[in-house]
């Protein structure tokens, strides 16, 4: 049964592939291809006169020979003129910094700083390890 499944399994993402470069083959030769089946089809004529963009219109009035004449001429720009207000230097600083010196007040020693009660260490004293009988048993730790 396993192996049943395992090559259904196969078989579908095989047939996945197969369908998905068909499918990338006529996405890349679709550009051409209306073009080409019409061309072959008895109404050649009306479907390429369908197929065709419809920007390709030619005016009535103006003949297909014409040569089309350009003139080229340099444009020229006038001198710039540097004016006050572009040398102005406050309308440009967007930063402008104040410095002020920082100045600390003096230290004062008061009463409580002197009190050496506050500063003691403090010992904590703890009772001292004692051997339960648990901790030799044998039968606890089965030696």
């Amino acid at each position: 049964m396993k192996t049943k499944n395992n090559v259904q399994k196969a078989a579908l993402r095989s047939a996945a592939v197969v369908v998905s470069f068909v499918l990338i083959s006529f996405t890349v030769s679709a550009q051409t291809f209306w073009k080409r089946l019409l061309e072959n089809t008895g109404f050649s004529d009306i479907a390429m006169a369908m197929a065709a963009p419809a920007d390709n219109t030619i005016e009535k009035g103006v003949p297909a020979e014409t040569a089309a004449t350009y003139y080229y001429a340099n444009e020229v720009e006038p001198a710039m003129e540097l004016e006050a207000w572009m040398t102005d230097d406050s309308r440009f600083n967007t930063s402008q910094f104040v410095f002020e010196e920082a100045i600390d007040e003096n230290l004062e020693l008061e009463n409580w700083m002197m009190n050496e009660t506050f500063f003691q260490p403090v010992v904590d004293e703890e009772a001292g390890l004692e051997l339960e009988a648990w901790m030799v048993s044998d039968k606890t730790w089965k030696i």
